[in-house]
Protein backbone atom coordinates (compact mmCIF):
# COMPACT_ATOMS: atom_id res chain seq x y z
CA UNK A 1 0.00 0.00 0.00
CA UNK A 2 2.77 2.32 -0.10
CA UNK A 3 2.26 3.25 -3.71
CA UNK A 4 -1.40 3.49 -3.51
CA UNK A 5 -3.71 5.40 -1.59
CA UNK A 6 -7.78 4.34 -1.01
CA UNK A 7 -10.31 6.82 -1.63
CA UNK A 8 -14.00 7.30 -1.77
CA UNK A 9 -15.74 7.36 -5.11
CA UNK A 10 -18.06 10.36 -3.71
CA UNK A 11 -21.61 8.77 -5.55
CA UNK A 12 -23.79 6.91 -3.80
CA UNK A 13 -23.88 2.97 -5.47
CA UNK A 14 -26.14 2.03 -8.36
CA UNK A 15 -27.78 -1.09 -8.50
CA UNK A 16 -26.72 -2.35 -10.95
CA UNK A 17 -23.12 -0.96 -10.88
CA UNK A 18 -20.39 -3.45 -12.40
CA UNK A 19 -18.38 -2.40 -9.25
CA UNK A 20 -19.01 -3.74 -5.66
CA UNK A 21 -18.20 -0.84 -3.72
CA UNK A 22 -17.67 2.72 -4.03
CA UNK A 23 -14.28 2.12 -2.77
CA UNK A 24 -10.90 2.32 -5.32
CA UNK A 25 -7.61 2.27 -4.75
CA UNK A 26 -5.54 4.92 -6.94
CA UNK A 27 -2.48 4.09 -7.99
CA UNK A 28 0.19 6.94 -7.61
CA UNK A 29 3.05 5.36 -10.42
CA UNK A 30 0.57 4.50 -13.22
CA UNK A 31 -2.73 7.20 -12.02
CA UNK A 32 -4.91 4.54 -13.03
CA UNK A 33 -7.68 3.33 -10.64
CA UNK A 34 -8.82 0.03 -9.26
CA UNK A 35 -11.84 -1.38 -7.11
CA UNK A 36 -10.76 -2.21 -3.76
CA UNK A 37 -12.59 -5.44 -2.17
CA UNK A 38 -11.69 -5.62 1.42
CA UNK A 39 -11.26 -9.52 2.51
CA UNK A 40 -13.53 -10.15 5.54
CA UNK A 41 -13.03 -13.20 7.95
CA UNK A 42 -15.47 -15.08 5.81
CA UNK A 43 -13.99 -14.81 2.82
CA UNK A 44 -10.16 -14.55 2.85
CA UNK A 45 -8.58 -15.11 -0.28
CA UNK A 46 -5.99 -17.61 0.07
CA UNK A 47 -2.12 -16.38 -0.36
CA UNK A 48 -2.08 -19.04 -3.22
CA UNK A 49 -4.29 -17.16 -5.04
CA UNK A 50 -3.04 -14.07 -4.49
CA UNK A 51 0.61 -14.74 -5.59
CA UNK A 52 -1.05 -16.11 -8.80
CA UNK A 53 -3.14 -13.59 -9.71
CA UNK A 54 -0.09 -10.96 -9.02
CA UNK A 55 2.23 -13.28 -11.54
CA UNK A 56 -0.70 -13.38 -14.29
CA UNK A 57 -0.69 -9.62 -13.45
CA UNK A 58 3.09 -9.09 -14.13
CA UNK A 59 3.08 -12.01 -17.01
CA UNK A 60 -0.29 -10.15 -19.06
CA UNK A 61 2.07 -6.58 -18.57
CA UNK A 62 5.10 -8.16 -20.29
CA UNK A 63 3.02 -9.29 -23.05
CA UNK A 64 1.82 -5.88 -23.76
CA UNK A 65 5.09 -4.67 -24.02
CA UNK A 66 6.02 -7.58 -26.07
CA UNK A 67 3.18 -7.11 -28.56
CA UNK A 68 3.14 -3.73 -28.70
CA UNK A 69 6.76 -3.86 -30.04
CA UNK A 70 7.30 -4.32 -34.21
CA UNK A 71 11.33 -4.75 -32.81
CA UNK A 72 10.79 -7.18 -30.00
CA UNK A 73 8.27 -9.01 -32.03
CA UNK A 74 11.16 -9.46 -34.49
CA UNK A 75 14.20 -9.34 -32.67
CA UNK A 76 13.20 -12.19 -30.06
CA UNK A 77 12.44 -15.38 -32.87
CA UNK A 78 15.64 -14.15 -34.05
CA UNK A 79 17.50 -14.11 -31.16
CA UNK A 80 15.82 -17.60 -29.70
CA UNK A 81 16.59 -18.99 -33.23
CA UNK A 82 20.00 -18.28 -33.25
CA UNK A 83 20.63 -19.74 -29.85
CA UNK A 84 19.05 -22.95 -30.61
CA UNK A 85 21.18 -23.42 -33.45
CA UNK A 86 24.06 -22.22 -31.50
CA UNK A 87 23.60 -25.20 -29.20
CA UNK A 88 22.85 -27.62 -31.48
CA UNK A 89 26.03 -26.91 -33.59
CA UNK A 90 28.28 -26.76 -30.80
CA UNK A 91 26.37 -30.10 -29.78
CA UNK A 92 27.44 -31.50 -32.74
CA UNK A 93 31.36 -30.10 -33.08
CA UNK A 94 31.80 -31.81 -30.02
CA UNK A 95 30.60 -35.42 -30.50
CA UNK A 96 32.56 -35.55 -33.49
CA UNK A 97 35.89 -36.65 -33.93
CA UNK A 98 37.67 -33.48 -35.62
CA UNK A 99 39.32 -31.92 -32.66
CA UNK A 100 40.51 -28.81 -34.92
CA UNK A 101 39.73 -25.51 -32.74
CA UNK A 102 36.65 -24.23 -34.00
CA UNK A 103 37.55 -21.09 -36.72
CA UNK A 104 35.51 -18.62 -34.55
CA UNK A 105 36.66 -19.61 -30.94
CA UNK A 106 34.80 -20.75 -28.19
CA UNK A 107 30.84 -20.92 -27.83
CA UNK A 108 30.97 -17.74 -26.39
CA UNK A 109 32.70 -15.99 -28.67
CA UNK A 110 30.61 -17.64 -31.74
CA UNK A 111 27.28 -16.05 -29.59
CA UNK A 112 29.06 -12.94 -29.65
CA UNK A 113 30.03 -12.75 -33.59
CA UNK A 114 26.74 -13.64 -34.30
CA UNK A 115 24.67 -11.47 -32.23
CA UNK A 116 27.13 -8.57 -32.93
CA UNK A 117 26.44 -9.47 -36.64
CA UNK A 118 22.50 -9.55 -36.23
CA UNK A 119 22.59 -5.85 -34.06
CA UNK A 120 24.85 -4.14 -37.09
CA UNK A 121 21.77 -5.72 -39.73
CA UNK A 122 19.47 -4.72 -37.71
CA UNK A 123 20.50 -1.11 -37.06
CA UNK A 124 21.52 -0.70 -40.61
CA UNK A 125 18.22 -1.40 -41.42
CA UNK A 126 16.41 0.62 -39.41
CA UNK A 127 18.66 4.03 -39.50
CA UNK A 128 17.21 6.73 -40.94
CA UNK A 129 19.34 8.53 -43.92
CA UNK A 130 20.75 11.94 -42.70
CA UNK A 131 19.53 13.51 -45.45
CA UNK A 132 16.42 13.62 -45.09
CA UNK A 133 17.02 14.29 -41.12
CA UNK A 134 14.78 16.58 -39.92
CA UNK A 135 12.27 16.82 -42.56
CA UNK A 136 9.51 15.23 -41.25
CA UNK A 137 9.10 17.15 -38.14
CA UNK A 138 5.94 18.53 -37.11
CA UNK A 139 6.78 22.32 -37.96
CA UNK A 140 9.25 24.01 -38.89
CA UNK A 141 10.75 27.51 -36.95
CA UNK A 142 9.05 30.29 -38.53
CA UNK A 143 11.62 32.93 -39.16
CA UNK A 144 10.92 36.60 -37.56
CA UNK A 145 9.08 35.29 -34.58
CA UNK A 146 9.97 37.84 -31.75
CA UNK A 147 9.67 35.27 -28.95
CA UNK A 148 12.74 32.79 -29.68
CA UNK A 149 12.27 30.87 -26.22
CA UNK A 150 8.40 29.92 -27.16
CA UNK A 151 9.90 28.60 -30.18
CA UNK A 152 12.49 26.53 -28.51
CA UNK A 153 9.33 25.16 -26.44
CA UNK A 154 7.45 24.52 -29.46
CA UNK A 155 9.94 23.12 -31.78
CA UNK A 156 10.74 19.26 -32.07
CA UNK A 157 13.92 18.00 -33.54
CA UNK A 158 13.61 14.71 -33.00
CA UNK A 159 12.79 12.49 -35.62
CA UNK A 160 12.68 9.09 -33.68
CA UNK A 161 9.98 10.85 -31.32
CA UNK A 162 7.65 11.75 -34.25
CA UNK A 163 7.54 8.32 -36.08
CA UNK A 164 6.90 6.80 -32.44
CA UNK A 165 4.29 8.65 -31.68
CA UNK A 166 2.73 8.30 -35.01
CA UNK A 167 2.39 4.55 -34.74
CA UNK A 168 1.67 4.56 -31.17
CA UNK A 169 -1.18 6.87 -31.90
CA UNK A 170 -2.33 4.66 -35.02
CA UNK A 171 -2.67 1.65 -32.60
CA UNK A 172 -5.14 3.50 -30.70
CA UNK A 173 -7.03 4.24 -33.47
CA UNK A 174 -7.48 0.39 -34.47
CA UNK A 175 -7.78 -1.35 -31.39
CA UNK A 176 -11.03 -2.35 -30.62
CA UNK A 177 -13.48 -0.88 -28.57
CA UNK A 178 -14.79 -2.77 -25.73
CA UNK A 179 -18.55 -3.55 -25.84
CA UNK A 180 -19.49 -3.88 -22.49
CA UNK A 181 -20.76 -0.85 -20.07
CA UNK A 182 -18.90 0.07 -16.96
CA UNK A 183 -20.38 2.89 -15.95
CA UNK A 184 -23.50 0.65 -14.49
CA UNK A 185 -26.34 3.48 -15.26
CA UNK A 186 -28.82 2.71 -17.01
CA UNK A 187 -28.97 3.40 -20.82
CA UNK A 188 -31.98 5.85 -20.80
CA UNK A 189 -30.02 7.65 -18.02
CA UNK A 190 -26.57 7.96 -20.15
CA UNK A 191 -26.36 11.47 -21.28
CA UNK A 192 -27.25 11.50 -25.18
CA UNK A 193 -25.17 14.22 -25.87
CA UNK A 194 -21.55 15.26 -24.38
CA UNK A 195 -19.50 18.80 -25.40
CA UNK A 196 -15.73 18.70 -24.02
CA UNK A 197 -13.47 21.83 -24.04
CA UNK A 198 -10.27 19.73 -24.32
CA UNK A 199 -8.31 22.22 -22.24
CA UNK A 200 -4.64 21.91 -20.70
CA UNK A 201 -2.87 20.34 -23.49
CA UNK A 202 0.05 23.32 -23.54
CA UNK A 203 -0.23 23.28 -19.59
CA UNK A 204 0.56 19.28 -19.80
CA UNK A 205 3.02 20.08 -22.52
CA UNK A 206 5.65 22.60 -20.63
CA UNK A 207 5.22 20.87 -17.00
CA UNK A 208 6.13 17.20 -18.51
CA UNK A 209 7.94 18.03 -21.66
CA UNK A 210 8.91 21.59 -21.52
CA UNK A 211 7.13 21.19 -25.20
CA UNK A 212 4.17 22.73 -26.24
CA UNK A 213 3.85 20.70 -28.82
CA UNK A 214 4.06 17.15 -27.02
CA UNK A 215 1.10 18.16 -25.10
CA UNK A 216 -1.16 18.55 -28.10
CA UNK A 217 0.29 15.40 -29.18
CA UNK A 218 -0.56 13.35 -25.71
CA UNK A 219 -3.89 15.59 -26.25
CA UNK A 220 -4.99 13.89 -29.58
CA UNK A 221 -4.39 10.56 -28.17
CA UNK A 222 -6.81 10.93 -25.19
CA UNK A 223 -9.29 12.47 -28.34
CA UNK A 224 -8.86 8.76 -29.50
CA UNK A 225 -9.50 7.83 -25.87
CA UNK A 226 -12.80 9.80 -25.18
CA UNK A 227 -14.32 8.51 -28.23
CA UNK A 228 -13.46 4.63 -27.65
CA UNK A 229 -15.61 5.49 -24.21
CA UNK A 230 -18.23 7.64 -25.34
CA UNK A 231 -18.79 4.65 -27.82
CA UNK A 232 -18.99 1.89 -25.36
CA UNK A 233 -21.40 4.02 -23.24
CA UNK A 234 -23.76 4.24 -25.47
CA UNK A 235 -23.32 8.59 -25.88
CA UNK A 236 -24.74 9.39 -29.42
CA UNK A 237 -23.27 12.72 -29.85
CA UNK A 238 -19.37 14.02 -28.64
CA UNK A 239 -18.52 17.56 -29.58
CA UNK A 240 -14.96 18.55 -29.23
CA UNK A 241 -13.40 22.27 -28.84
CA UNK A 242 -10.72 22.03 -30.68
CA UNK A 243 -9.31 24.81 -32.25
CA UNK A 244 -10.95 28.69 -31.47
CA UNK A 245 -11.63 31.61 -33.39
CA UNK A 246 -9.23 33.39 -30.43
CA UNK A 247 -6.52 30.44 -30.85
CA UNK A 248 -5.36 32.26 -34.11
CA UNK A 249 -3.66 34.85 -31.94
CA UNK A 250 -1.63 32.33 -30.94
CA UNK A 251 2.32 32.29 -31.85
CA UNK A 252 2.98 31.03 -35.29
CA UNK A 253 5.05 27.81 -34.31
CA UNK A 254 2.30 26.40 -32.50
CA UNK A 255 -0.68 26.89 -35.00
CA UNK A 256 2.00 25.24 -37.62
CA UNK A 257 2.09 22.67 -35.01
CA UNK A 258 -2.05 22.16 -34.34
CA UNK A 259 -2.35 21.76 -38.07
CA UNK A 260 0.13 19.43 -39.03
CA UNK A 261 -1.75 16.86 -35.87
CA UNK A 262 -4.53 17.81 -37.82
CA UNK A 263 -3.17 16.68 -40.98
CA UNK A 264 -1.42 14.18 -40.01
CA UNK A 265 -4.31 12.13 -38.90
CA UNK A 266 -7.27 13.02 -41.00
CA UNK A 267 -6.90 9.63 -43.25
CA UNK A 268 -6.87 7.42 -40.14
CA UNK A 269 -9.42 9.04 -37.94
CA UNK A 270 -11.28 8.58 -41.45
CA UNK A 271 -10.90 5.13 -41.83
CA UNK A 272 -11.51 4.04 -38.31
CA UNK A 273 -14.28 6.28 -38.29
CA UNK A 274 -16.34 3.97 -40.99
CA UNK A 275 -15.28 1.04 -39.17
CA UNK A 276 -16.70 1.86 -36.31
CA UNK A 277 -19.70 3.90 -37.17
CA UNK A 278 -18.49 7.35 -36.43
CA UNK A 279 -20.03 9.90 -37.99
CA UNK A 280 -17.36 12.75 -38.16
CA UNK A 281 -18.51 16.76 -38.74
CA UNK A 282 -16.31 19.78 -38.72
CA UNK A 283 -18.11 23.28 -37.24
CA UNK A 284 -16.15 26.21 -38.77
CA UNK A 285 -17.45 30.26 -38.02
CA UNK A 286 -14.30 30.99 -39.49
CA UNK A 287 -13.31 28.71 -42.17
CA UNK A 288 -11.42 31.42 -44.34
CA UNK A 289 -8.05 30.72 -42.11
CA UNK A 290 -8.05 27.08 -41.81
CA UNK A 291 -4.77 26.04 -44.24
CA UNK A 292 -5.98 24.08 -47.28
CA UNK A 293 -4.40 21.14 -46.75
CA UNK A 294 -5.97 20.91 -43.18
CA UNK A 295 -9.90 21.88 -44.75
CA UNK A 296 -9.40 19.54 -47.77
CA UNK A 297 -8.46 16.62 -45.13
CA UNK A 298 -11.43 17.70 -43.06
CA UNK A 299 -13.80 17.22 -46.02
CA UNK A 300 -12.88 13.77 -47.20
CA UNK A 301 -13.09 13.04 -43.44
CA UNK A 302 -16.69 14.29 -43.18
CA UNK A 303 -17.68 13.08 -46.64
CA UNK A 304 -16.62 9.91 -46.15
CA UNK A 305 -17.98 9.25 -42.73
CA UNK A 306 -21.58 10.68 -43.44
CA UNK A 307 -23.29 7.27 -43.15
CA UNK A 308 -22.13 6.68 -39.09
CA UNK A 309 -25.16 5.81 -36.81
CA UNK A 310 -23.45 4.68 -33.79
CA UNK A 311 -21.58 8.06 -32.93
CA UNK A 312 -21.74 11.52 -34.08
CA UNK A 313 -18.19 13.36 -33.81
CA UNK A 314 -18.49 16.88 -34.12
CA UNK A 315 -14.84 18.55 -33.93
CA UNK A 316 -15.23 22.27 -33.16
CA UNK A 317 -12.28 23.69 -35.55
CA UNK A 318 -11.69 27.69 -35.87
CA UNK A 319 -15.68 28.02 -34.06
CA UNK A 320 -16.63 30.96 -31.95
CA UNK A 321 -20.05 30.56 -30.27
CA UNK A 322 -20.38 34.07 -30.77
CA UNK A 323 -19.63 34.26 -34.57
CA UNK A 324 -22.24 31.23 -34.49
CA UNK A 325 -24.88 32.95 -33.53
CA UNK A 326 -24.09 36.06 -35.56
CA UNK A 327 -23.87 34.11 -38.73
CA UNK A 328 -27.50 32.52 -38.14
CA UNK A 329 -29.02 35.99 -37.07
CA UNK A 330 -27.61 36.86 -40.53
CA UNK A 331 -29.42 33.95 -42.31
CA UNK A 332 -32.49 34.53 -40.86
CA UNK A 333 -32.68 38.23 -41.66
CA UNK A 334 -31.66 37.15 -45.72
CA UNK A 335 -34.58 34.69 -45.12
CA UNK A 336 -36.95 37.90 -43.98
CA UNK A 337 -35.46 39.57 -46.56
CA UNK A 338 -35.96 36.68 -49.39
CA UNK A 339 -39.75 36.19 -48.20
CA UNK A 340 -39.31 32.94 -47.21
CA UNK A 341 -40.50 33.55 -43.73
CA UNK A 342 -41.80 37.08 -41.52
CA UNK A 343 -40.97 38.84 -39.39
CA UNK A 344 -43.46 37.26 -36.67
CA UNK A 345 -42.18 33.73 -37.57
CA UNK A 346 -38.63 34.06 -36.14
CA UNK A 347 -38.47 32.22 -32.92
CA UNK A 348 -35.88 30.20 -31.00
CA UNK A 349 -36.50 27.06 -33.11
CA UNK A 350 -35.65 29.22 -36.24
CA UNK A 351 -32.40 30.40 -35.10
CA UNK A 352 -31.72 26.77 -33.70
CA UNK A 353 -31.92 25.63 -37.28
CA UNK A 354 -29.20 28.46 -38.39
CA UNK A 355 -26.88 27.29 -35.36
CA UNK A 356 -23.99 24.56 -36.88
CA UNK A 357 -25.18 22.27 -35.01
CA UNK A 358 -28.62 22.52 -36.65
CA UNK A 359 -31.69 20.51 -35.28
CA UNK A 360 -29.54 18.10 -32.94
CA UNK A 361 -29.69 17.89 -29.31
CA UNK A 362 -28.40 20.30 -27.06
CA UNK A 363 -25.30 18.95 -24.83
CA UNK A 364 -26.55 17.31 -21.75
CA UNK A 365 -23.11 17.80 -20.24
CA UNK A 366 -20.13 19.71 -20.88
CA UNK A 367 -16.59 18.97 -19.31
CA UNK A 368 -14.14 21.05 -19.20
CA UNK A 369 -10.44 20.37 -18.40
CA UNK A 370 -7.43 22.06 -16.21
CA UNK A 371 -9.27 23.37 -13.68
CA UNK A 372 -11.12 26.83 -15.21
CA UNK A 373 -14.39 27.22 -14.46
CA UNK A 374 -15.58 29.38 -17.71
CA UNK A 375 -16.82 28.63 -21.54
CA UNK A 376 -14.63 30.60 -23.47
CA UNK A 377 -17.08 31.12 -26.32
CA UNK A 378 -18.09 27.38 -26.83
CA UNK A 379 -21.38 26.46 -27.29
CA UNK A 380 -23.28 29.65 -25.51
CA UNK A 381 -26.62 29.24 -26.84
CA UNK A 382 -26.47 25.41 -26.86
CA UNK A 383 -25.27 25.32 -23.41
CA UNK A 384 -28.62 27.13 -21.75
CA UNK A 385 -29.58 24.31 -19.72
CA UNK A 386 -26.55 22.23 -19.93
CA UNK A 387 -25.15 20.48 -16.50
CA UNK A 388 -21.52 21.63 -16.07
CA UNK A 389 -18.66 19.77 -14.84
CA UNK A 390 -15.50 21.22 -14.33
CA UNK A 391 -12.12 18.62 -13.88
CA UNK A 392 -9.50 20.15 -12.08
CA UNK A 393 -6.97 17.86 -14.39
CA UNK A 394 -5.10 18.51 -17.73
CA UNK A 395 -6.89 17.01 -20.95
CA UNK A 396 -4.32 14.40 -21.48
CA UNK A 397 -4.35 13.57 -18.34
CA UNK A 398 -7.87 12.39 -18.29
CA UNK A 399 -8.99 8.43 -17.83
CA UNK A 400 -11.93 6.36 -18.12
CA UNK A 401 -12.89 6.59 -14.80
CA UNK A 402 -12.90 9.87 -14.93
CA UNK A 403 -15.78 10.47 -17.40
CA UNK A 404 -17.29 7.78 -15.61
CA UNK A 405 -17.37 9.54 -12.92
CA UNK A 406 -19.28 12.40 -14.47
CA UNK A 407 -21.95 9.78 -16.05
CA UNK A 408 -22.53 8.82 -12.48
CA UNK A 409 -22.70 11.95 -10.78
CA UNK A 410 -24.58 13.16 -13.95
CA UNK A 411 -27.38 10.58 -14.01
CA UNK A 412 -28.20 10.26 -9.74
CA UNK A 413 -27.17 13.22 -8.43
CA UNK A 414 -28.06 16.32 -11.66
CA UNK A 415 -31.88 16.89 -11.76
CA UNK A 416 -32.66 18.65 -14.72
CA UNK A 417 -35.84 20.69 -14.42
CA UNK A 418 -35.19 23.09 -17.76
CA UNK A 419 -36.40 25.92 -15.23
CA UNK A 420 -39.78 23.80 -14.22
Amino acid sequence: MSHAKLFREGVRDLPNSSYGSNLYLLSEESGDYYPYCPISENHRQSSIFLILRWCSSIIHKILNVYLSSPLLLVLLPLLLGVCIGICIASYLNDGSTNKNKAPFGSRWEKINTLLSTIWFVLSSEFKFDSEHTGQDQIFEKNEGDSSSAENSICEINDDDDDEERDEKTRKYLKSEVHSHRESGVPFDAIPKHIAVIMDGNRRYGRSKYNNVAKGHWDGSKTLVDFCKWCLAEGVQILTVYAFSTENWNRSKSEISALMNIFVKYCDELRIEAVKKGIRIQVLSTETDQIPKDVADGMKKMVDDTKNGDRLTLNICLSYGSRGEIVNACRGVIQDVQNGQITLNDVDEKIIQQKLLTGTSTDPDLIIRTSGEYRLSNFLLWQAAYSEMFFLDKQWPELNKFDLLQVIRQYANDRKRRFGK
